[in-house]
C-alpha cells in the first residue's frame, strides 16, 4: 500500500515584513467561498473536496475558542497556484501568512491559519513561540525530522525544518505545562523583535519559572515524537465518539472529493482525501485489539489511528486496506483519518474487536 500521507506539510516560512509584503504583492484573490470565520479565494486550478473549506471554517472556530478571540472578521485564506508563490510569498515555499491574509499552494494549511488567529488574538511573540505555536496547533506530516538542542532555538531561531520541529515540541511541552492562558500572555508581552533577555523576562513573569528551568525541564521529560504525533488535532480531538459494541467499534466511511465530509486533496496529483473520525479506548491501561480494514475499492487507502495525548502518548498506527493486525491501544481518545486516493471514491471501514 502506498503512505498514507493525508495532510504532506512541511515546514513554512518565517513571518515576512506586512509593510514590505503588502506593498509589493498582488491583490487577493477573488473570494468564492464564504463562511462564519474563514472566506476562501481560489487560483490553482486542482480540485477541492467539498469538505474542505467547511472544515478550514471549523478549524479557525475552534482555535479563536480556545484562544478567547472573536472571529469578528472571517479570516482570508488564498490557494494559490505553485507558480504564484513567489508573488504572494517572495519564495519558493509552501505558504505564508501577513497583514490578515493566509496563502498556500495547499488546499488545506491549518498552520499559516494558527498564525492568523494568533494574529487576531494579539499574539505576536519571540519567532521560536511564533512558529513553535502554528506546528502545535497546526497539522505538520514531515517525517525524518531531529531534535535540536532548545536554548539555541529559542534564542536564534532559523528557517531550517528541525527548528520548526523542535520549537513545535516545546510549545507544546510549555501548554501541558502551564495552560494555554498564561502562554498566551507571554506571546501578548513580547514580539519578532524581542531580544533574549526580554524574553527570558517575560517568560518568568507569565509562566512562573525562568526559562533556564523550562529548558531543563523540556530537555530531561519530554518525550520525543513525531511532528505529527505532537500536534494538538484539535477539530478531530473534539469530535463526538464513535460508539463501541460490546467489545467491539465499527466506523465506516464514504470518501468520495465532491461529497460535504470529504477533505482535500493534498499531496501529489490526484492527491489524498481523508475523513476524520474519533473514538474512546475505555477504562485503564493498555488494551489489545485485532484492527481490521475493509474497502469497496482497490486503489490505495486506509486509515491512520493516532492518540490526542501528544508526545506523552505516542500512538500512531496505519493500517491499510485489506490488512488485519493486533494493535496495543492505551485508554484514552483517539482520532482516525480515513484515507484514499482523492479521484478514487470509495468507502472504508474500520473495525476494531477484541480478540
Amino acid at each position: 500500500m502506498a503512505a498514507l500521507d493525508p495532510r504532506r506539510i512541511p515546514w513554512t516560512p518565517l513571518a515576512l515584513s506586512v509593510a514590505v509584503m503588502a506593498a509589493c504583492t498582488p491583490d487577493f484573490p477573488e473570494v468564492s467561498w464564504i463562511g462564519p470565520h474563514l472566506q476562501v479565494a481560489k487560483t490553482a486550478e486542482g480540485p477541492v473536496c467539498g469538505g474542505t473549506n467547511p472544515y478550514q471554517d471549523r478549524y479557525v472556530e475552534r482555535l479563536a475558542d480556545l484562544l478567547g478571540v472573536a472571529i469578528v472578521e472571517p479570516i482570508l485564506f488564498a490557494y494559490i497556484d505553485d507558480s504564484e508563490i513567489e508573488d504572494y510569498c517572495f519564495d519558493e515555499l509552501w505558504g505564508c501568512y501577513y497583514d490578515g491574509k493566509a496563502y498556500s499552494i495547499m488546499p488545506t494549511h491549518t498552520h499559516e491559519l494558527a498564525h492568523a488567529v494568533a494574529d487576531r488574538a494579539g499574539w505576536d511573540g519571540p519567532r521560536a513561540l511564533t512558529e513553535g505555536f502554528a506546528e502545535a496547533y497546526g497539522f505538520n506530516s514531515e517525517g525524518g525530522l531531529v531534535r535540536l538542542p532548545i536554548r539555541g532555538v529559542v534564542e536564534d531561531f532559523d528557517r531550517s525544518a528541525d527548528s520548526y520541529y523542535t520549537a513545535g515540541l516545546f510549545v507544546r511541552f510549555l501548554v501541558d505545562r502551564h495552560g494555554l492562558g498564561p502562554f498566551g500572555e507571554l506571546m501578548r508581552a513580547t514580539d519578532s523583535d524581542s531580544d533574549f533577555d526580554e524574553v527570558a523576562a517575560a517568560f518568568e513573569a507569565h509562566l512562573g519559572e525562568p526559562i533556564e528551568a523550562a529548558f531543563e525541564a523540556f530537555e530531561a521529560t519530554y518525550p520525543t515524537c513525531s511532528a505529527w504525533s505532537n500536534q494538538a488535532a484539535i477539530v478531530e480531538c473534539g469530535l463526538d465518539p464513535s460508539p463501541w459494541v460490546g467489545e467491539s467499534l465499527e466506523i465506516t466511511v464514504a470518501l468520495d472529493c465532491a461529497d460535504e465530509a470529504t477533505i482535500g486533496p493534498n499531496g501529489s496529483d490526484p492527491g489524498e482525501a481523508w475523513a476524520p473520525r474519533s473514538f474512546e479506548v475505555p477504562g485503564d491501561g493498555l488494551r489489545v485489539y485485532q484492527a481490521t480494514v475493509t474497502a469497496t475499492g482497490d486503489a490505495p487507502s486506509g486509515v491512520r489511528i493516532t492518540h490526542c495525548g501528544g508526545c506523552e502518548v505516542d500512538v500512531d498506527i496505519i493500517v491499510g486496506a485489506g490488512v488485519s493486525r493486533t494493535v496495543a491501544l492505551p485508554a484514552g481518545r483517539y482520532y482516525v483519518d480515513f484515507v484514499a486516493a482523492a479521484d478514487a471514491p470509495m468507502s472504508l471501514t474500520l473495525r476494531l474487536q477484541s480478540p
